[in-house]
């Protein structure tokens, strides 16, 4: 039985119509595999980059907090603001030519800023985190005081959102 030429294109074009399905659908598989890829790398960018602004942030805040809280004489209790959110931490110190001064960390529209002698420092978190909670609670006895800080800090991305609490307590060393 012979094969006529009209039946043998008929056959190369079902074969090259199975292979153009079959490249389709690899084509269409690497196409999702790439899109997925891509994807993940996105997501994943944008947790590094919201963990990094929040843990940055607090690290710069506390250690200047812990810092200062052991360096200065004393914390001004009347002009400090305990148990409230936002809470203000006054602490009174002396500056290098050895007068009395204060240093304050306070919140302002969701950033932490330090002043001393109330001329304003600048801010200790970055401009991408906010400060949704600054609490502070003043433990004392008879030989030292000392401040409990609670710090929560957010930061947003796209629709992603990150939000973390810290915890420490500073005692003040110049009693």
């Amino acid at each position: 039985m012979a094969i006529d030429q009209k039946q043998k294109l008929r056959l190369q074009a079902g074969f090259s119509m199975v292979e153009m399905l079959i490249y389709l659908a690899l084509l269409a598989s690497v196409t999702i595999f790439l899109v997925n890829g891509i994807s993940a790398i996105t997501k994943s960018y944008a947790d590094i980059r919201l963990a990094k602004a929040v843990s940055t942030s607090a690290s710069a805040a506390l250690q200047r907090i812990i810092h200062e809280t052991r360096q200065a004489s004393s914390i001004d209790l009347s002009g400090s603001t305990f148990g409230a959110n936002p809470g203000v931490l006054r602490l009174v110190d002396t500056d290098s030519s050895g007068a009395t001064t204060t240093v304050a960390f306070t919140v302002v529209n969701g950033v932490l800023r330090v002043s001393r002698g109330g001329v304003d420092e600048g801010p200790l978190t970055l401009s991408g985190a906010s400060v949704t909670n600054f609490t502070l609670a003043l433990l004392q006895n008879s030989i030292s005081n000392a401040v409990r800080l609670t710090l929560t800090i957010q930061s947003s991305f796209g629709v992603k959102t990150r939000t973390e609490t810290f915890y420490t307590t500073a005692v003040t060393r110049n009693m």
